[in-house]
């Protein structure tokens, strides 16, 4: 069978942020982890994610590390793809919030069923609470 010669491009963006409000310092994809991406009965890419701090109030936000994991096409089974450090920052109004951005060297391309799920090592108080949204697109 010959491979496809026709580019692909994106149908439709596929951007579901989620809220990171507790910790998990695990590396192995145990404990709770948030989705920010269920890929599409096509397949999605994925070509980064940020993460920014969405606290209420202006305080202090713990320097953490952010991780995200990909399941395999059961939804099952998180690995760890990727993690990024995140400073200790405090906001202020002349100050932005915490934001980490990683961005993979080669697009993630998700079959169907594959959930993008996230974690962050810190979440001492409401100042921890971090938003995370993902690049992607479904096929």
């Amino acid at each position: 069978m010959a491979a496809n010669t026709t580019p692909i491009f994106i149908l439709s963006g596929n951007f579901t942020p989620g809220r990171i409000a507790a910790a998990n310092s695990a590396s192995d994809g145990s404990g709770a982890l948030v989705t920010i991406v269920t890929a599409g009965s096509n397949g999605t890419r994925v070509d980064g994610v940020r993460f920014i701090n969405s606290q209420v109030a202006l305080a202090a936000a713990a320097a953490k590390v952010f991780r995200i994991f990909l399941s395999d096409t059961g939804g099952a089974n998180p690995r760890i793809i990727g993690e990024v450090i995140a400073a200790a920052v405090t906001r202020t109004i002349a100050v932005a919030g915490q934001t980490a951005t990683y961005t993979f060297d080669q697009p993630i391309i998700m079959k169907s069923g594959q959930i993008m799920t996230v974690v962050q090592s810190v979440y001492g108080s409401a100042a921890d609470q971090t938003d995370a949204c993902a690049f992607a697109g479904d096929y």
